[in-house]
């Protein structure tokens, strides 16, 4: 799966996995479903950071206030796809959720051209309600 980082985020000093630091919409979800027990111990995320680019979701990462724009997105986009090819050809995944807002979409764009035959990839679009409710759905669909 793949994700935003988040605008709000724990202001604690120091370095924090994402699924800590960010505390956005998509962070809730996610941490919910851990807290019911419910998250599938298979499922990796990644995140593209406004700052960091691609990061694994075990990243310690500090605080921070950097916006994705076009041009950061821009700026991301080769070494988000590089790093988005090393992942694809070292695990073979099934499924891909891919949930993230115009501007942070276009830090992968092209990603279409990279991804393997066997792996159906779902691009979530629309208001953060309907992608929430769906990126739910995806998340408990897998086995």
């Amino acid at each position: 799966m793949i994700i935003s980082c988040s605008d709000s985020k724990n202001p604690q000093p120091g370095l924090l996995p994402p699924m800590e630091r960010y505390t956005g919409a998509w962070y809730g979800v996610i941490n919910r479903l851990k807290r019911e027990g419910r998250f599938p111990d298979n499922l990796d995320i990644l995140i593209i950071s406004a700052k960091y680019g691609l990061i694994d979701s075990s990243r310690k990462i500090e605080n921070y206030d950097r916006k994705m724009d076009s041009s950061r997105a821009r700026e991301l986009r080769v070494s988000v796809i590089n790093k988005l090819k090393d992942i694809l050809s070292e695990t073979r995944y099934e499924s891909m959720l891919i949930n993230l807002g115009s501007m942070y979409i276009e830090a992968i764009s092209g990603f279409e051209r990279i991804i393997p035959d066997y792996t159906k990839a779902t691009v979530l679009e629309g208001t953060i309600g309907p992608r929430k409710r769906d990126m739910r759905k995806w998340i408990l669909s897998i086995k």
